[in-house]
């Protein structure tokens, strides 16, 4: 007796179902017409090609014939066929066209091109379907550095306006970063044969996202790939989740995961297409950057001799080389150091805190790099306070991201700011720990504030610099807050920030975290209004502490700050 199929397994009977209704409507409409046996197919492409039908999919169907083939006939044909399906309601994409001109059409439409990489015959001329698949596989790869370009671009023209499939409220499982879309792109770039993708992983996350897909179009018994609200919670219930927030979790985990694939493999394309032609003949060239890691064609990978279990400092030197030099560190590294790097000794020693600082201030090379290393663990293993974020929903519709990616993207805004100040080190490790205190009870900042003592205390930082990183983490708010609830003309509002921040050193470091937490928040958070309002606090505060404060407060415990700078908003 067999069980209840999976939903994998009723995807793929959807398709042969699908191909034995066509099979049976090209044999009647073949006769019909008087249709010959060779010549003309009927090919199932995209999604319906892979044998991907969910519930309420369209049939992505290909009627083909080969050149001279009689334009009378093949409409009759189509007629034969399509009318039928119409009729009984069939959601159907359909096109007709001989060889020439579906060449012709792939040139020119990227998502025509793509599709047809998942060509499958489904009846009439066999011969016709493997031959005109071997001739699209060959034209995509011959053509692919003339239309990567326009596929990375339309790619990251999509992920800004869709956005992330983890972080936007009504996530499009297709076409977000990280959803649907993004698999068939990296599917494309696999069959490039110019990038490598990790074929295993992929399938494995193209499957998950397609069970949630499915469980969407058994709710709402139509076609949409948008997960409304009012949707959710039966949608996870479908899926064997618990409710809707442990739905959202997963789609994170899964969204991030692809998303996190197809962001290396465009910087992985971006690097093909740029980098100069080889003279000579072609031999792989490693360039050794340190110990144990090597550069190669746009990466970082590890070399022979890179013993992760006896070098701890490993991982931060392979992250600090691909951020610097705008490189990938390939998954393959960060899968082999997730798994055997030894952890880091404490305290950090000077260099770890040295590469670490390196890292956080690369600005927005820092992204994809410290995804690789959170994908695979590493993250944790420096840092094991990081799982009380991870994939952490943000608290407030203002925010863009989850809380991990929004710590990652403030250090990312720091980058213009640090040639200003001389201890970049404090505020990048102050902007990544900003919101370490939130997934409790309580108010964060001050959460964070002992969290981020800690942590910072392990890195191998003095007392002193401890104080400031978690003084920077406890008001981290305190600007913006005061700014726009307080009275500025009052001399009470800059005393009672002096008396927080201690001394003028934190108070130019807070500056600047207010406005790259903001900056990273999203653009409801920030304004040239704000702004004008957080530099004239910062002034008159300045202005105070160099009137009022003794040169050795920095080594004081933080003063009483009245109620309205202890807020938990953000």
């Amino acid at each position: 007796m067999t069980g209840t199929p999976t939903r994998s397994e009723q995807r793929r009977d959807r398709a042969a179902t699908a191909d034995e209704r066509l099979r049976s409507l090209w044999h009647q409409a073949a006769a019909g017409v008087g249709v010959p046996q060779v010549g003309v197919a009927l090919i199932a492409v995209g999604g319906y090609g892979r044998g991907e039908l969910s519930p309420s999919s369209d049939l992505d169907v290909l009627l083909l014939a080969a050149h001279g083939y009689d334009d009378g006939l093949l409409g009759a044909l189509a007629s034969r066929l399509w009318y039928p399906l119409w009729d009984a309601n069939v959601s159907l994409d359909h096109s007709v066209r001989n060889e020439s001109e579906l060449r012709a059409a792939a040139a020119e439409d990227l998502r025509v091109a793509l599709g047809l990489l998942d060509m499958r015959h489904v009846a009439g001329d066999a011969s016709l379907t493997l031959a005109t698949r071997s001739t699209m596989l060959a034209d995509w790869r011959r053509a692919a550095k003339h239309r990567l370009p326009r596929l990375a671009a339309y790619t990251r023209d999509r992920w800004v306006r869709v956005g992330d499939l983890g972080h936007v409220t009504t996530p499009n499982l297709k076409e977000a970063h990280g959803g649907l879309r993004d698999v068939t792109l990296l599917r494309a770039l696999l069959a490039s044969w110019l990038v490598d993708v990790p074929a295993a992983e992929l399938c494995r996350l193209s499957g998950e996202l397609l069970e949630v897909r499915d469980a969407l179009h058994e709710t709402t018994g139509r076609h949409t790939d948008r997960l409304v609200a009012d949707y959710a919670a039966e949608v996870a219930e479908r899926v064997g989740l618990l409710d809707a927030d442990a739905l959202r979790s997963s789609l994170v985990v899964t969204g991030r995961s692809i998303g996190h694939l197809a962001s290396v493999a465009l910087r992985s394309v971006d690097w093909l297409l740029t980098s100069p032609r080889p003279v000579g003949p072609r031999r792989p060239v490693l360039e050794v950057v340190g110990p144990g890691i090597a550069a190669y064609r746009g990466e970082v990978v590890l070399t022979e001799k890179a013993d992760p279990a006896r070098d701890p400092l490993l991982g931060l030197r392979a992250a600090e080389a691909a951020a610097s030099r705008g490189l990938v560190l390939t998954d393959a590294a960060a899968a082999r150091l997730g798994r055997e790097l030894a952890p880091m000794p404490v305290p950090w020693p000077a260099e770890g805190r040295a590469l670490f600082g390196r890292i956080l201030g690369s600005g927005p090379a820092l992204v994809d790099v410290w995804e690789s290393l959170d994908q695979y663990g590493v993250v944790e293993c420096l840092l094991p306070e990081w799982k009380r974020v991870r994939h952490l929903a943000p608290q407030s519709a203002v925010h863009r991201f989850t809380v991990d990616r929004h710590l990652v993207e403030t250090c990312a805004e720091m980058r213009p700011f640090l040639d200003q100040v001389d201890r970049s080190d404090l505020l990048v490790t102050a902007a990544l720990l900003h919101d370490i205190g939130k997934g409790d009870d309580g108010d964060h900042s001050e959460i964070g504030e002992l969290v981020a003592a800690d942590i910072a205390g392990r890195m191998g930082f003095g007392a002193t610099d401890v104080a400031v990183v978690a003084r920077l983490v406890r008001h981290h708010l305190l600007l913006v807050e005061v700014a726009t609830s307080q009275d500025l003309d009052d001399p009470r509002t800059a005393s009672a920030v002096a008396a927080a921040v201690v001394d003028v050193r934190t108070l130019a470091l807070l500056e600047i975290l207010t406005e790259a937490d903001a900056l990273a928040t999203g653009p409801a958070a920030w304004s040239p209004w704000r702004k004008q309002l957080v530099v004239t606090l910062v002034e008159r505060t300045r202005r105070h502490l160099h009137l009022h404060v003794s040169p050795d407060s920095s080594d004081r415990a933080t003063l009483g700050v009245p109620a309205w700078g202890r807020t938990n908003v953000s």
